[in-house]
């Protein structure tokens, strides 16, 4: 998963059945964690937290802007991680060929072969592939 994420704590919004709570209270039960949610009307309602966590009723009101599971884009690592090790390596050999003359391109990390898995390593900057 990608480091996106909301704290939900007193403060945090949310869309609930189309209108807009606001957590005001938490509370541990020997049920579990409970909130108590704040409408724009004034009007109080209390709520087991994993329904308001796992339910397609609530969606998190981010303070902030960020990436969201309604995204259109695709963050960088998820697109990598999907590539095939030859499509990987084009990828590679476009940003050594892009990379400023600063940093060398033995710097970037190379795909190497194993019997299980290609793993990822910083090459020696011989030349050797």
């Amino acid at each position: 998963m990608s480091g996106a994420g909301a704290r939900v704590g007193v403060g945090t919004r949310f869309r609930y059945d189309g209108e807009t709570v606001e957590v005001v209270e938490m509370a541990a039960t020997t049920a579990g964690n409970e909130v108590v949610l704040k409408d724009s009307r004034g009007r109080v309602r209390r709520l087991a937290l994993k329904e308001l966590l796992f339910t397609d009723r609530a969606v998190v009101i981010p303070e902030r802007a960020g990436p969201s599971a309604g995204d259109v884009e695709e963050i960088a690592s998820v697109v990598l991680g999907q590539l095939r090790e030859d499509e990987r390596h084009v990828v590679l050999e476009r940003a050594e060929q892009r990379a400023p003359t600063s940093t060398p391109a033995a710097s970037f990390p190379r795909p190497m072969r194993s019997s299980s898995s290609t793993s990822w390593k910083r090459s020696s900057g011989s030349g050797s592939r």
